[in-house]
C-alpha cells in the first residue's frame, strides 16, 4: 500500500487565517512588518501547499548553498526567514524607521533575496488584495 501525501487545500484567506497570529509575533520581536513575513511566505509556498512547504516546512524558498533548508515546522521556517532578515545591513535602519512594506520588499529584492522579475510585484499584489498591512499596525 503506497501511502500518499496528503497537501493542504489552503486559500489565501485561510493561509492569513493559519498564519496571522505567528506573524504578528514574529513582527513584534524583530520588527519586520507581518504583512513582509505573510506576503512573502504566500508567495513563496503558494499559500501552504508547494512540495517545498509541504515536504521540508519551508515557506520561504531559503536554502543553504544550492539546496532547499528543511524545517521540523513551519514556525521553525517563520522564525528562520526573520533571523535571516535580521542580519542583513539594512534591517537596523528599516526596523527602527518602521519603514513602510513596500521599502522592506525593495530592500530585500535588492539583496537578491529572488531572482524572479516579478517577484516584488507578486507580494506587493498579496499584500494589497489581502490588506496584509492591516497587520501591521497594533491593535488598541
Amino acid at each position: 500500500v503506497r501511502s500518499q501525501i496528503v497537501i493542504p487545500k489552503h486559500t489565501p484567506i485561510t493561509y492569513i487565517e493559519k498564519y496571522d497570529s505567528m506573524s504578528i509575533e514574529l513582527m513584534n520581536e524583530y520588527k519586520i512588518p507581518a504583512s513582509i513575513i505573510l506576503g512573502i511566505s504566500m508567495l513563496e509556498s503558494g499559500y501552504g501547499t508547494s512540495k517545498l512547504s509541504v515536504n521540508k516546512n519551508n515557506y520561504f524558498g531559503v536554502k543553504k548553498g544550492n539546496l532547499y533548508r528543511s524545517y521540523e515546522s513551519d514556525s521553525a521556517s517563520f522564525k528562520d526567514f526573520c533571523v535571516i532578515i535580521s542580519k542583513k545591513k539594512f534591517y537596523v535602519s528599516l526596523k527602527n524607521e518602521k519603514a513602510e512594506y513596500e521599502i522592506w520588499i525593495s530592500k530585500i529584492r535588492s539583496i537578491g533575496y529572488s531572482t524572479s522579475t516579478t517577484w516584488s510585484p507578486k507580494v506587493l499584489y498579496y499584500i494589497k488584495k489581502y490588506k496584509l498591512y492591516e497587520y501591521d499596525q497594533p491593535k488598541i
